[in-house]
């Protein structure tokens, strides 16, 4: 590893430099990072000065420690979790309308940007979320087709303030069932299948004011419906 200035601690060059491997596609949202013995023999340094840096990146929301399992990327840098910290203090007004245009430039950005291999896996996404058998699967595939089709838009910035707004996440927590009456769900929202498909479909033909409108529409539905066992829709 090497040495920035004698004057900055050890352990915030770590943190500095895995935050730039972060960055750089190298550890991506969701992977695990090597070992603190790993990373201790890969950057050359004391195990305490890994430890303290892992520690301090928790600490800022881009990494999550799992019990006996390790530390995972959350984020690619501090923005998403300040950026929901801040959002969950707002008024709820605000935070919506913030989520409509990351989503609706999102889309717009990714119909002109999203490549074949982009269009594959979205498709396989939604078919993912089609066939889900529990709440759990389908919210799991929404939340990675919503995700990827933001990075599709090839603005690393708008998909790092979509994950820190939390937009799809927290709406689908909110209308999805996790029991038993997951099947009666899907068919009461078979809509946003369809909205889902219409919004895959102008991504692939490049239509981007459509790809727009459609997110646009996907949101609106997706406010609309109501949560399992009534109770109206979300406020």
């Amino acid at each position: 590893m090497t040495r920035l200035s004698p004057n900055v601690p050890l352990s915030t060059q770590v943190a500095n430099q895995l935050r730039h491997r972060i960055a750089s596609g190298e550890f991506p949202v969701g992977s695990r990072l090597p070992s603190e013995h790993e990373l201790t023999a890969q950057l050359g340094v004391s195990r305490n000065s890994v430890r303290e840096a892992l520690r301090a990146l928790v600490h800022a929301g881009m990494l999550r420690a799992r019990a006996g399992d390790g530390t995972y990327v959350t984020a690619t840098s501090e923005l998403a979790p300040a950026l929901a910290r801040r959002m969950e203090e707002d008024r709820a007004a605000d935070v919506a309308e913030v989520r409509l245009l990351l989503e609706r430039e999102g889309a717009r950005l990714a119909a002109l940007r999203a490549t074949p291999a982009h269009h594959s896996q979205l498709r396989a996404l939604l078919a993912r979320r089609r066939a889900a058998r529990s709440g759990i699967e389908y919210v799991e595939a929404d939340i990675a087709f919503h995700h990827l089709l933001l990075d599709a838009s090839g603005n690393v910035l708008l998909a790092e303030l979509y994950r820190g707004a939390r937009g799809v996440e927290e709406s689908l927590v909110r209308v999805t069932p996790l029991g038993a009456d997951f099947p009666a769900f899907l068919r009461e929202n078979s809509e946003l299948d369809a909205a889902h498909a219409t919004l895959l479909d102008a991504v692939e033909t490049g239509d981007a004011d459509r790809a727009a409108r459609a997110a646009e529409a996907l949101v609106a539905l997706a406010r609309q419906r109501p949560t399992v066992g009534g109770g109206g829709g979300r406020p």
